[in-house]
């Protein structure tokens, strides 16, 4: 805070310096040519180039160098600063921008063009204004350019870069300034071959040679204005294919921030999530230090806290104006101007999302709109989020109620009737030894049976290991160690290129292939079992064919209901997830072939982009 107090109290100095040196520059040096049609002129094409930015840096960049340099030739320094003054101010009200910013501008153009205009006078001797050759005048063009880049976006830069260290220099921001600042250089160039020929008192000559730079200007800000608006659709629909993809609303949060930097600029960002009538900070970015910023708040503190309660998307232009910003942990780093819209989910408030930026007036009401599409495409992330922690308990549910039948009707059984013929055989070991030792065998027998059973309910419960290591290594493990289990001879074949699929899709397919194998085992007596999975470009089979007894599917699906067994039912239902198609083809004494063919799209390597901080 003590930074950003001091930069702040520089920039007001910086514009006091700037308007005092305009000032003084008025009534020290006397205008060269005074012509009101040149000056309303030149005063009208700096206003459209003013009116329509670059939208680097907060749209603070323009291709005013070229009339600055004319006005202030034709004219005056200080006449040129009083013009661009006017202009600025003029451009600022009208926009409904912050001031505050402005005048910081006025202040360190001023400087940086009184300072070039006086080096060039005076502190380069052999570049005397009587000297008319054009060599001569493009040498002072160039020592003008130079001196007047270097100190105006020298003092921006260093202001700026103390209240914010992420700040980059002019030089380095994605090559828009050097580039405008070599362009309009070598445009104000001919400025000076135009004079040199006479025609530099003759407004219609002027106007045509301004034309094509005012004309660049409108163009290159409709074309970013453009642009911005694809990238809004394009963040639209980002944002909603990652929330297709991903059930982690702290992921998408940390999506949605991250790319609003490119749409919507912002100092600070906050994803509230309300918990106990506090607003939790779930994800928080910013441009400096945000540690502050991660503690709850209650919802009777700030303009989140009130939007919370009222349930209504609200821009502040001044937060220092708005009461109801009093205590708003933004507005106490400096935040001037706030974007806050509810997570609304089944008409209950869920949490906000607060933008805040260092400026008045630092958002538009189309911000605000597009803000409250990207909270409602957040909500649907909320209640997907939602829907699946309802299905995975349910499903929870489900596979321990399996588990307790499995046991009851499976293991139970088996380890009751061990049970029963072992408390018999202590009875009868001294008179029937040969009847004993046959149910010892039979009990044996039975024991192995339900070690396999407790093995495969082991393995069912266990995380997938599809997940773990990946489909091809799962299913060529799971295919040995049903061969040395069971002792049926089994093969697996793959066909086609493998390639990533979703890690949903590789457990639904290992999941079926488990069970397939399972039934096998225990029920098809089958010599050979082989499993072929084949990759095609927008579906992926697997087959598990064996050659055994086979079975009837009507007698099977009805005796699994009415056994509440899993085996066929547990396999449709994973098919069903995953949108496939499963069939079971068999009948008795022909073996059994169970096919599923599951619709993929191959996976995209997702791109990745920094994010400054989270929460």
């Amino acid at each position: 805070m003590e930074v950003r107090s001091l930069a702040s109290l520089l920039r007001w100095g910086v514009t006091a310096v700037g308007w005092i040196a305009m000032i003084i520059s008025l009534f020290v040096v006397p205008p060269f040519y005074w012509g009101w049609i040149h000056l309303i002129l030149l005063a009208c094409l700096l206003f459209i180039t003013e009116y329509f930015p670059f939208p680097q840096d907060g749209g603070r960049v323009t291709a005013h160098f070229p009339l600055l340099f004319t006005l202030c030739f034709l004219y005056s320094p200080g006449v040129a600063g009083l013009i661009f003054v006017d202009v600025l101010l003029l451009v600022t009200w009208l926009r409904r921008q912050s001031f505050s910013r402005a005048l910081f501008r006025t202040g360190y153009t001023l400087i940086g063009l009184i300072s070039a205009y006086l080096v060039l006078i005076e502190g380069v001797p052999f570049l005397l204004p009587g000297v008319s050759t054009v060599s001569v005048m493009i040498g002072k063009l160039a020592v003008f350019a130079v001196v007047y880049e270097l100190v105006s976006k020298g003092i921006r830069d260093i202001l700026e870069r103390a209240a914010n260290p992420r700040y980059n220099r002019w030089w380095w921001r994605g090559g828009l300034e050097p580039a405008l600042m070599i362009g309009t250089s070598l445009y104000s160039a001919g400025i000076i071959l135009m004079g040199e020929q006479g025609r530099d008192t003759d407004p219609l000559s002027i106007a045509f040679f301004f034309s094509p730079l005012v004309a660049f200007s409108i163009l290159s800000n409709v074309i970013a204005r453009l642009a911005r608006q694809k990238r809004k659709m394009e963040l639209l629909f980002s944002i909603t294919m990652g929330i297709n993809r991903s059930l982690d609303l702290r992921e998408v949060m940390n999506k949605t921030l991250m790319l609003l930097t490119d749409v919507v600029h912002y100092s600070y960002g906050i994803v509230y999530l309300l918990r106990d009538d506090r607003l939790i900070p779930e994800v928080v970015s910013g441009e400096g230090e945000v540690d502050d910023l991660k503690q709850p708040i209650p919802l009777s503190r700030g303009l989140s806290g009130w939007v919370a309660e009222q349930a209504e998307p609200v821009r502040v232009i001044d937060a220092r104006r708005d009461p109801r910003c009093q205590k708003e942990p933004m507005v106490e780093k400096g935040v001037q101007s706030l974007l806050v819209v509810p997570l609304v989910l089944d008409g209950h408030v869920m949490g906000v999302i607060t933008l805040g930026k260092d400026e008045t007036h630092g958002f538009e009401e189309l911000d605000l709109s597009f803000l409250a599409v990207l909270a409602s495409q957040a909500v649907i992330a909320m209640r997907n989020a939602r829907l699946v922690e309802e299905r995975e308990r349910r499903i929870l549910a489900e596979e321990r109620n399996r588990m307790a039948r499995e046991i009851h009707d499976g293991l139970a059984q088996s380890v009751a009737g061990v049970l029963m013929k072992t408390e018999t055989a202590i009875r009868l070991f001294d008179s029937q030894p040969q009847q004993v030792k046959q149910w010892l065998v039979e009990c044996r027998s039975k024991l192995r049976e339900s070690l396999k059973e407790i093995r495969y309910s082991i393995t069912a419960l266990r995380p997938s290991p599809a997940v773990r290591a990946g489909l091809l290594p799962a299913l060529e493990k799971r295919v040995l160690d049903h061969q040395s289990e069971t002792g049926q001879k089994a093969s697996l074949q793959v066909k086609g290129t493998p390639y990533s699929l979703p890690p949903l899709v590789e457990e639904g397919i290992y999941k079926v292939c488990h069970e397939a194998l399972n039934n096998a085992a225990k029920h098809a007596q089958a010599e050979k079992v082989r499993v072929v999975l084949r990759y095609a470009e927008s579906e992926v089979w697997l087959v598990v064919q064996d050659d055994g007894i086979g079975f009837s599917l009507g007698q099977a699906v009805a005796k699994a209901e009415a056994n509440n067994r899993y085996g066929i039912t547990g396999m449709n239902e994973r098919a069903q997830q995953l949108g496939a198609v499963l069939q079971f083809i068999t009948s008795p004494g022909r073996g059994t072939r169970v096919v599923m063919k599951v619709p993929v799209k191959k996976e995209e390597k997702p791109k990745h982009a920094h994010q400054s901080v989270t929460g």
